[in-house]
């Protein structure tokens, strides 16, 4: 190229797109390794599951119980997810079902909140579960 020349805008587009890219790809393989590692730390995926659904049912059934009933039902919760590394996959489908339960009874109400029978009954179906084990 002759010193004069002017450097086509396409190369700059070229390179932004490039650089986007590897971007990209950087953040999903740092994304990869991280949860990779988050799953080992819980004790394998059923574990890590495991976990994830006890978390979220925490947070729909706590506030839906009385409160002379939540240290009752966090305990329970605590329970579960300490025996986690040893659940079965029926054990996992069990647990996702009642969690799915939970969630309809959350979505069927108008003020978006189970009732304290819901809450009840998903966390008597994690300490069947957790009882088991």
């Amino acid at each position: 190229m002759a010193e004069g020349q002017k450097k086509s805008v396409w190369m700059y587009v070229g390179i932004g797109c490039a650089s986007i890219l590897l971007i990209v790809v950087i953040a999903l393989v740092s994304l990869f390794f991280y949860g990779k590692k988050k799953m080992e730390q819980a004790g394998g995926p059923q574990a890590f599951a495991t976990q994830m659904i006890t978390m979220g049912g925490g947070v729909i059934a706590l506030p839906a119980l009385p409160e002379a009933e939540r240290e009752e039902a966090t305990k329970v919760l605590e329970e579960l997810k300490s025996k986690a590394k040893n659940f079965t996959k029926e054990d996992l489908r069990e647990l996702g079902k009642a969690m799915e339960r939970l969630s309809e009874a959350q979505n069927s109400n108008a003020d978006r909140k189970p009732s304290a029978e819901d809450a009840r009954e998903f966390i008597a179906n994690c300490k069947k579960i957790s009882d088991r084990h």
